[in-house]
């Protein structure tokens, strides 16, 4: 530690750099979650398998790189006549663009293909469904969407496309919003605490820049990890990393700031106050600090790349831990006493009053603590019914487009409109046989009397 103090300009100066060099350098984040920041599972799962025998299906149909999309029309009230027109208006305008301005492979419509119209117009008349495939064009998902609303955009009818590749474009967007509030409810939960606990304006300000220097830097540690080795990256990678490193960052700063308290009552100077707070405190800290990296590095060896994507922070907890033996000690030793403005009772640590009334409570009276522990967790224990959602877009809620076009196909002809459950097979030899379409019929059958289907098309 004294090796650190003396060197405390230098250390500091060598961690801006590094935070405003790597800040600058790295690789964009959100490019990077939309590139491979999607849940994905391994490659021998029959999902995956039956996902790249599609795209040999589509290949050999010149498909190409396509993606399927649904596009809805819909009218709360029932589509009246003119909604009808307005709707064929706007499907042969998108048939009559250029294939190489939205890259429409294949539609399918009720009124080009009127033996389709029971199944394209639902039977509450609300709503159309239109059936895409879109070449994507080397396209990301928003200028995708970009293109196809562009192409319907003077239509006077309300209207949406859906699809799981822009329904992930949407998870992103939600993801960085969220990660915005998550930082800005983070800081102002961390102050209020900071400041209730040592009555103090300077005391507060120190973890948040400590912590938010080991962000910046594990952030972008962990984009270049992304970028060339192929670190698992999610969309909840950077709010855990905020999370976690503000939350128990903030967490080892108060034990740090107390023991130092305490250290500057009794030292007679600074540098030996540091020196004993990182003695003892500094110890329990690092061993913490441990634990908790080897617990994050743990689930990296999990096979869901969503669970794996938590191993970032043990990323983080490496350069948290760094951070707090070097940038702290640095505040501790430039500011001092002043860390505490200005609070001006004693730095002699002082026992609490309610947690002394609160131990001696439950010491001299156990039953009665056991009972107000229960009164305040068996009803949520009662309540909770464990139930679990699968269902991705309640992360996400209904205020994107992407969604709003599933709920509607869903309310109007059930969510396997929107997203069918596709089943692939393959053979050794052709399969347009008699033989095998009594085959393919048989599966049908069968599949039709799985619970929760509601039909089956081959």
């Amino acid at each position: 530690m004294r090796v650190i103090l003396k060197g405390k300009w230098l250390i500091v100066i060598a961690w801006i750099l590094a935070a405003v060099l790597l800040f600058f350098s790295s690789p964009d984040m959100a490019g990077l979650l939309r590139e491979k920041g999607q849940p994905s599972v391994p490659d021998d799962y029959t999902s995956v398998r039956a996902g790249k025998l599609l795209d040999q299906m589509n290949e050999q149909k010149g498909f190409g790189d396509t993606t399927d999309i649904a596009l809805v029309f819909h009218n709360p009230a029932g589509l009246t006549d003119r909604d009808m027109k307005e709707a064929e208006r706007a499907i042969n305008k998108l048939e009559k663009e250029n294939e190489k301005q939205r890259g429409i492979k294949q539609m399918l419509s009720p009124f080009e293909h009127e033996e389709l119209e029971n199944e394209l117009i639902s039977e509450d008349g609300k709503t159309i469904l239109v059936s895409l495939v879109v070449d994507r064009m080397d396209r990301s998902a928003e200028k995708l969407s970009e293109d196809l609303y562009g192409a319907v955009s003077d239509t006077n009818l309300e209207h949406y496309y859906t699809g799981q590749e822009l329904i992930d474009e949407d998870v992103i967007r939600t993801s960085e919003e969220g990660l915005k509030r998550t930082e800005l409810i983070t800081v102002a939960f961390i102050l209020i605490v900071l400041i209730a606990v040592f009555r103090s304006v300077v005391a507060p300000v120190i973890p948040l820049v400590t912590v938010g220097i080991s962000y910046i830097v594990s952030q972008s540690i962990v984009a270049f990890l992304v970028e060339y080795v192929n670190f698992p990256l999610s969309n909840f990678t950077q709010i855990f990393l905020v999370a976690v490193l503000f939350g128990i960052g903030t967490d080892y700063m108060i034990l740090l700031f107390s023991r130092f308290k305490e250290e500057l009552s009794i030292r007679e100077n600074v540098p030996d106050a540091i020196t004993e707070t990182y003695r003892h405190a500094g110890k329990t800290v690092l061993y913490s600090g441990i634990a908790v990296l080897i617990g994050f590095s743990v689930i990296g060896l999990s096979e869901f790349n969503l669970y794996q994507s938590a191993a970032a922070v043990a990323v983080g907890i490496v350069v948290l831990l760094a951070a707090l033996f070097t940038i702290v000690p640095f505040f501790m030793a430039v500011l001092g006493k002043n860390i505490f403005w200005p609070a001006k009772k004693s730095l002699e640590h002082r026992p609490s009053r309610l947690w002394t009334f609160a131990g001696r409570m439950s010491f001299a009276r156990p039953l009665l603590s056991l009972i107000i522990v229960a009164a305040v967790t068996v009803p949520f224990i009662i309540t909770y019914d464990g139930g679990l959602s699968y269902n991705s877009l309640e992360e996400i809620g209904d205020d994107y487009k992407s969604v709003k076009g599933f709920e509607i196909i869903e309310d109007s002809f059930g969510p396997g409109e929107a997203m069918p459950v596709t089943v692939v097979l393959k053979n050794d030899e052709k399969m347009n046989t008699t033989e095998y379409m009594g085959l393919m019929e048989n599966i049908s059958a069968e599949l039709e009397k799985v619970d929760g289907v509601a039909e089956v098309r081959s």
